[in-house]
């Protein structure tokens, strides 16, 4: 029943994305009951596979054969996906955020036009991160990155009425082209080399031979998942594009896009592939070393903003900074307690800043959609007229800053702990990029709390398909912060042991099922 099930989650977002515009000729109300409808079942599809993958461990499905290897060989000659408890964990993320801005779309975008074309490609960037979080095959996750990639330039660049949006999707395109020219030149430097791109294999022939050619491939992949992540100082694109973006797209941008496309694929290709054929000490504190201005530069620069949505932006990059730290501490101390803990508060951070930054865009939507403006200079006493937008950015901001009892303190509270105990002063410049990042959002806070503009006293209270997204997501941050260590205990700890297990992915394979 596992494994049959997988291919629902490409089937029916494909499905729903290539019927859209004939479901579109039926109205507006069709379109938008289409829209929840795939998306809905989507995030079914996503949250069994979880359930699944959680009560039984790795899944793994071969397309068109009933086994990966070949008549007589063995060894995998077809395409496989592989979603062990890291992987349906991100499935997991990617359906239910989506789903919410999916919802929140509906009343958000309402007076734009061309909104066959924009829940088409809504529903194609859900389909490509999906593809990414479940594939076993470098190919496949290439063909999938680019789905994902060109659907994201397009939702940029949606509103095209307005110079901001076509100039951010040209340099979001722009960067992001040359990232997918490093990691298909290094996908076809390990193809060259080994002759398969099938992850669990390829490990393999690394393991028996890492050659000058396959550390090269691995060169190209950090550097162009650093782009595609939005890591420092390469960040540029992302503080154009989230802004430039409808709010409910940058929420899937910062949320999941940046998380899938550039942090998941980042530690699914040094762990899985080159876990035990490379120094992955030296690859981990490169990786460190990125993190670490990346955290400062992002939560430095939220500091200075005065646009809301740019200073969510550069709060993003600075988040992504603390999460690629875990996962250099994951690499430099491998095997270890203290790199298992790192690396369980990085998957632990990924779930949670998806949700957290997913919150805090939708709600820069609902002032945006109210009051026409993102610039904080105009917002002052925004809490008099907007109250439970204002009390749902409250909780988002203390979660991201690590406040308990909110969930972002327990993912934060592990990579200080690692951090800390690998290496004080990581643990010192972690504490210093959280002291930016206060600063920034009280900041905000304050405004929102300040004296009335009169600007600000028309507003209300977003209609509630706006309004619904937004309390789901603040009451999933609460309900996470409650229980905070049985979930690491339970779900984090153990997704961190399955990336880990290199063994254990490549021997699933060789299986065959």
């Amino acid at each position: 029943m596992s494994a049959e099930i997988l291919p629902y989650l490409i089937i029916i977002p494909l499905f729903g994305a290539f019927s859209m515009p004939i479901v579109s000729l039926a109205g507006r109300k069709a379109r938008e009951a289409w829209a929840v409808l795939i998306s809905g079942a989507t995030l079914a599809v996503g949250s069994w596979v979880f359930y699944w993958v959680y009560e039984n461990g790795t899944i793994l499905y071969t397309l068109g054969a009933k086994s990966p290897l070949g008549q007589g060989v063995g060894f995998p000659i077809r395409i496989v996906w592989e979603v062990d408890l890291f992987g349906a964990l991100m499935v997991l993320m990617v359906t239910f955020v989506s789903f919410m801005a999916v919802i929140y779309s509906l009343g958000y975008m309402r007076h734009d036009t061309g909104l066959d074309k924009y829940y088409t490609l809504i529903i194609i960037l859900e389909l490509g991160m999906l593809g990414i979080a479940i594939t076993g095959d470098l190919f496949n996750f290439y063909v999938f990155l680019e789905i994902m990639s060109i659907a994201s330039y397009a939702l940029v660049a949606f509103r095209n009425d307005t110079w901001e949006g076509i100039e951010a999707g040209i340099k979001y395109m722009f960067v992001g082209s040359i990232a997918s020219s490093l990691i298909l030149l290094g996908i076809a430097l390990l193809y060259g080399e080994y002759g398969t791109l099938t992850m669990g294999y390829l490990a393999i022939k690394l393991s028996q031979n890492a050659t000058v050619v396959g550390k090269v491939a691995l060169a190209l992949f950090i550097s162009g998942l650093l782009f595609k992540s939005g890591a420092s100082p390469v960040h540029m694109w992302l503080a154009d594009a989230h802004p430039a973006a409808p709010s409910s797209i940058s929420a899937m941008l910062s949320g999941l896009v940046i998380k899938i496309g550039g942090i998941y694929a980042l530690a699914r290709i040094a762990f899985s592939i080159y876990g035990a054929s490379v120094s992955v000490k030296t690859v981990g504190w490169l990786i460190i070393l990125f993190a670490c201005i990346t955290l400062i530069v992002g939560n430095a620069m939220a500091v200075i903003q005065t646009d809301m949505k740019r200073l969510l932006a550069y709060s993003s990059v600075g988040q992504i900074g603390y999460i690629l730290l875990g996962i250099g501490i994951g690499l430099a101390a491998y095997g270890s307690q203290t790199g298992e803990i790192a690396l369980a508060g990085a998957i632990y951070h990924t779930f949670n800043h998806a949700l957290m930054k997913g919150l805090l865009f939708l709600i820069a939507g609902a002032v945006i959609h109210q009051l026409g403006t993102r610039d904080l200079n105009e917002l002052s006493g925004l809490a008099k007229t907007m109250p439970k937008t204002t009390f749902a950015f409250l909780i988002g901001a203390a979660a991201i800053i690590g406040m308990p009892p909110l969930n972002g303190f327990a993912s934060k509270w592990l990579i200080y702990e690692s951090s800390a105990i690998f290496n004080p002063v990581l643990g010192a410049i972690a504490i210093i990029g959280t002291a930016f990042c206060t600063a920034a959002y009280v900041r905000v806070l304050y405004t929102f709390f300040g004296r009335p503009s009169e600007k600000v006293m028309e507003a209300k209270d977003p209609e509630k398909s706006m309004l619904w997204p937004m309390i789901i997501l603040t009451a999933a941050i609460i309900v996470m912060g409650l229980f905070p260590w049985q979930i690491s205990d339970k779900i984090m700890i153990p997704a961190a042991k399955a990336l880990e297990n290199q063994l254990a992915y490549i021997a699933t394979l060789m299986g065959g099922g």
